[in-house]
């Protein structure tokens, strides 16, 4: 009696607009295997267990024996039998249901974007010929406000099915499973239970969100063959040519030129524009307030996955720091799978770091580097990181800050006041307050199905209010 999990084919053909996780496939981000499939426990394993529920039943039966035997009463010998055989026949009742009750679920996508629904199709089968009277199907899954059990009556050679499933509001890892039956005889002296313990890891990522009137901060280094800060590293922005010069590389030679001159000439390069963005997310503790949807850790993943996929999607390097309980500093990188690997940490993070903002400024200051944009996103309004950040502007960067207003997240102060600094000092500030608009994006369906297909590249999307 095995649970098992597994995913059904997407359909090709649909009538309604692809869902989040959809798009996220249609973006060319397929799901990290390891974080998805890893089973949480013994995918095989179930046992069943069978419990005695009215011991006064027996012990009736015992009393009433010793009384016949003592007082030769037939009818206390006829009540004896009577207890007796009910005892053994709810046995052999509640055994024969153990031994035939079957609970298969089959899970239709294994991770989802915020928005989407979770949904699981459920089996219950009755290979026996006794009936159950009652069934219950309890579930210990994780996932907020799913709640996949039933509770059944299940003749003898039957089954039924049934579909759960859930809108997830909350990012995160979550577990499916285990899952126990219940079942027992029609007089409850006995109660059998089915324990499946398979588990199988949910994921929730951050939807694909726009924040209108954000701007998105560029570096110093103007790039497109303007830049005035040369580079001895290749990229892709070739700026002009110039004589071979002694230890160049052959990716360094401009063939065509050389050709037609008939001197060696090499391609000088430069920055691109903007040539990274770091997106740096406070995730200290003690300075985040509100609550589940409603709190600043919320808000902020959001504005982090925003700058994210836009940057992305107009083919920039993003890298991402974020300290929590683990400190994570993620390189920047393009392209659909360092998206994905950038969401799958924002679908994990949390706000339970011990770490000020000034010390984290001050430990990755030296990795950021120069030409670049670094959005720093924070409730916090103390201003010791300040000088940091200012050290980030001396190295050819262009930081910027979103804040994120506390007060009106319940917090005891707000904002603005530091937004004024910051403007007072040449930096670049955008306040958030809650109930900031977001808007999802949304892809249309020609486009998605090309992008199924493998026939275009990043769609840029349209939006539409969250």
């Amino acid at each position: 009696m095995a649970l098992g999990a597994r995913s059904r084919p997407q359909q090709t053909e649909r009538d309604s607009p692809p869902t989040g996780a959809e798009q996220l496939e249609a973006l060319g981000v397929l799901p990290p295997r390891p974080l998805l499939n890893q089973p949480a426990g013994d995918g095989t394993s179930a046992f069943a267990e069978l419990r005695l529920q009215k011991p006064a039943v027996p012990v009736l039966a015992a009393v009433l024996l010793i009384l016949a035997l003592v007082a030769a009463v037939p009818i206390l010998y006829y009540m004896f039998y009577a207890l007796l055989a009910l005892v053994v026949i709810t046995f052999f009742w509640t055994r024969t249901l153990l031994q035939n009750v079957v609970v298969h679920r089959v899970l239709r996508n294994k991770w989802c974007v915020v928005g989407d629904s979770v949904q699981e199709d459920f089996v219950m089968r009755n290979d026996g010929r006794l009936p159950a009277l009652w069934l219950e199907v309890r579930d210990e899954s994780t996932v907020p406000h799913y709640h996949p059990g039933v509770v059944e009556t299940l003749g003898g050679l039957d089954e039924k099915r049934w579909t759960s499933r859930a809108v997830c509001r909350r990012r995160g890892l979550f577990r499916l499973g285990p899952l126990r039956v219940l079942t027992g005889d029609p007089f409850g002296i006995f109660q059998g239970s089915i324990t499946y313990n398979t588990e199988t890891n949910f994921v929730v990522y951050p939807p694909l969100l726009e924040v209108p009137g954000l701007p998105l901060p560029w570096g110093t280094a103007a790039g497109n063959s303007r830049s005035s800060l040369r580079t001895l590293h290749v990229t892709t922005d070739a700026s002009g040519i110039r004589d071979y010069a002694p230890g160049d590389s052959l990716h360094r030679i401009h063939w065509l030129s050389s050709a037609r001159s008939g001197q060696l000439r090499s391609k000088e390069f430069d920055f691109e524009p903007s040539g990274n963005l770091w997106v740096v997310l406070d995730l200290d503790a003690s300075v985040h307030y509100g609550d589940d949807e409603e709190s600043t850790e919320e808000y902020a993943v959001k504005l982090a996955a925003a700058l994210i996929h836009r940057a992305i999607r107009e083919n920039k390097a993003v890298g991402l720091v974020a300290y929590g309980a683990e400190q994570v500093v993620i390189p920047p990188a393009k392209g659909a799978r360092h998206l994905w690997r950038l969401m799958e940490q924002l679908a994990l993070t949390a706000a339970n770091g011990r770490v000020p903002l000034s010390r984290v400024m001050a430990d990755v200051n030296t990795t950021l580097g120069k030409g670049l944009s670094v959005v720093v996103i924070t409730p916090s309004t103390d201003t010791g990181w300040l000088n940091s950040l200012v050290l980030v502007r001396q190295r050819a960067a262009a930081p910027s800050v979103i804040l994120l207003d506390g007060a009106s997240f319940g917090g005891p102060t707000s904002a603005q006041g530091l937004a004024t600094q910051l403007g007072a000092a040449g930096l670049v500030a955008h306040v958030v307050q809650r109930g900031q608009e977001f808007r999802t994006i949304t892809v249309e369906k020609k486009e998605w199905e090309q992008q199924r297909r493998g026939a275009a590249p990043l769609p840029s999307g349209s939006v539409r209010p969250a």
